[in-house]
Formats: structure tokens, C-alpha cells, sequence
């Protein structure tokens, strides 16, 4: 009798083991490519780790060396520039002058542009968990970009391989310059005088108050972030762990974006407090940069069919309100739609 009462005892408890949660679980590399650890990718990428994820276990990038044995699936963080370098249809989320606000870029994410999107990544070996919000870019400069005149012969400088920046500058008449600075002191020796297009939280980090007077609030091209797996990883991790990890970031969906507004508006606070100088952009003059703008199947890359890119472009307009010329070969930029 006491041996089956000890046996019974080690099965309970051996089935007590196996019930704690995260006893079993899939040990995931989260890998983040942004470096300061106050950027909103990696806050939010913290946030997801801190949560329980029934069978995942995360484990930061820098937080502990590979365990030996198996290599463990990478959970992927990174720019959503970087990965359409892969993912060539992701361009369209980033259009400059075509988004009127960051609702209208979250509106097509959630919908059927962002079911696109992720159809075409997987496509390519990627399998797109979430889009993540940094914010919206500004510029920055020792001149208020009010009105057209004021950007006439100014140059910009691009930190990365962006062609659509390029397309956008030469359309509303302005210089543009890559730059690959190795220090801060050599990017404020280049911004002295070159202005920037970027987030504000770029923009705080770069320390350009240093040598810019005045922010443009022109909120005009979107900047985001994917978290990603390759198919082969997502694959590994098994269904319940799949399904339990793909509604872990579909719940933490709203606190991200509300954290990437805070920390956006956080980076303002401080810029103005180093003494820049932000102008908010009245409208019609966002309408009359929107306006010089090319037809925008023009932006995405030549890799895209012309039929993919029109399409592209037309279920990014149907949740941005954007009129697009109709049934036209090219979609023109169009005045926007009230939006309701």
C-alpha cells in the first residue's frame, strides 16, 4: 500500500511540473535592430517578453547567451524600410504626402492592405505577427518649412538606401544627399547645413538641437516596425504556440500604439525644450506638398508588377480616404476626402 501510495505521489507531482506554466515552454530569441533602449521598439518588444505566453518562454537579444542544444526560433524586430528591402509591397505603407494622419495608416493596416501585406511576405518566407507604430516624419532644418518657398534649394540628407525619399524631395524641388556620418559630431557637422526628414524620436536621438532651429510638423511619411518570424521558425514553434503568440500581439495592439504616441510626444516635449522651434503644418499647405507629388505607383520598386502596384496603391486610398484618379492609368494625387 505504501508503494502505490509513493507511486501515486511521484505521478502527481511529476504531473504537477508538467502543468506549471512555462515548464515546457519553447524557449524564442527576440531580436530587436533598434540599439537604444529607449526607442519604442524596444520598449515594446520588452513589453511582450515581460507578458506570459502559454508555451513560449522570450529571451532579449542581449539579455543571456544561446542555450546549448537546439537553436532556438528568432523573433524578429525590425523597420519596416529594412524588411520591404525582401517585401517590396511594404513600400506602399510608407508613401510620402499620402497618409493624412497615423489613424489612416493603422485603418489599412488592420484591414484588408494589411492582409495584403502579410499574404505577400509569406510569399518571400516571412510571416508577419504585427505591425508596430514609431510615428510620423518630420522636418527639421534652420528654416520653418511652412510654405514652398522656404524648401527652394535646401538639401536633405538621407542616413540609408531611400529612393522613395529621393522621388519625394526632388518633387517638391529640394537637394538630396546620402550621408553615412560615423559619429554625432560628424552628422551635426553635415546638418549645419542640410536639414533632416525623420521621426521625432530619430531626430532627439541624432541631437539635432543641437544645430537645427525649427521643427516642421509635416507629418508626411509613416515609419513602422515588423515583428516577424521566418516560415521555417513559426513553423517549428507548433500550433498552440502559434496561435497563443498571435493573440499575445493582437492583445497588446492598442497599448503599442498608444505607447508609441506617448513616446513621440515625450520626444517633442524635449526637442522644444533644447530650444528647437515646431510650426505645425496648416493643411492646405500639406495639400500643396501632396499636390507636387507624383502619380504613387511611381514610388514602389520597379520589382512590383504595374498592375501590383496600382492595386497596391488603391487598398492603401480605400482606408486613407485618398482619391486616386478613378479608373485612370496612373493614381494622381487627388485632394483628400473629409474624413469621418
Amino acid at each position: 500500500m505504501e508503494v502505490q501510495q509513493r507511486g501515486g505521489f511521484w505521478l502527481a507531482l511529476i504531473a504537477l511540473f508538467l502543468w506549471i506554466p512555462g515548464a515546457a515552454a519553447r524557449d524564442v530569441r527576440i531580436e530587436v535592430v533598434a540599439q537604444d533602449n529607449r526607442h519604442i521598439a524596444s520598449i515594446s518588444a520588452r513589453h511582450l517578453a515581460e507578458l506570459t505566453t502559454p508555451g513560449l518562454a522570450f529571451t532579449l537579444r542581449g539579455e543571456a547567451a544561446d542555450k546549448a542544444g537546439a537553436p532556438r526560433p528568432h523573433l524578429h524586430v525590425l523597420p519596416l524600410h529594412d524588411l520591404a528591402r525582401d517585401v517590396p509591397e511594404l513600400s506602399v505603407v510608407q508613401l510620402p504626402f499620402f497618409y493624412p494622419n497615423l489613424a489612416a495608416v493603422q485603418r489599412a493596416l488592420d484591414g484588408a492592405l494589411g492582409k495584403r501585406l502579410k499574404a505577400a511576405a509569406t510569399a518571400r518566407g516571412w510571416q508577419i505577427l504585427a505591425f508596430w507604430d514609431e510615428g510620423m516624419q518630420v522636418m527639421s532644418g534652420n528654416l520653418a518649412y511652412t510654405h514652398t518657398r522656404a524648401l527652394q534649394g535646401r538639401e536633405f540628407l538621407l542616413l540609408r538606401d531611400d529612393p522613395m525619399a529621393e522621388i519625394e524631395l526632388r518633387a517638391l524641388d529640394v537637394w538630396s544627399r546620402q550621408a553615412r556620418p560615423e559619429s554625432l559630431s560628424q552628422l551635426h557637422k553635415e546638418c549645419l547645413v542640410g536639414s533632416r526628414s525623420a521621426t521625432l524620436q530619430q531626430i532627439l536621438a541624432e541631437q539635432l538641437a543641437r544645430v537645427h532651429l525649427d521643427l516642421t510638423l509635416t507629418r508626411h511619411r509613416y515609419e513602422g516596425w515588423i515583428v516577424a518570424m521566418r516560415t521555417a521558425d513559426w513553423v517549428s514553434l507548433g500550433e498552440e504556440a502559434r496561435s497563443a503568440l498571435a493573440e499575445q500581439l493582437n492583445g497588446m495592439r492598442a497599448w503599442q500604439r498608444d505607447q508609441a504616441a506617448e513616446v513621440e510626444a515625450a520626444a517633442l516635449r524635449e526637442l522644444v525644450k533644447a530650444a528647437m522651434t515646431a510650426h505645425p503644418l496648416a493643411p492646405e499647405t500639406w495639400q500643396t506638398y501632396r499636390a507636387m507629388q507624383p502619380a504613387w505607383e511611381r514610388f514602389l520598386p520597379e520589382s512590383l508588377t504595374p498592375d501590383s502596384r496600382l492595386d497596391l496603391v488603391v487598398l492603401a486610398a480605400a482606408a486613407a480616404g485618398v482619391d486616386v484618379g478613378g479608373g485612370r492609368g496612373e493614381a494622381l494625387p487627388k485632394p483628400l476626402r473629409q474624413a469621418h
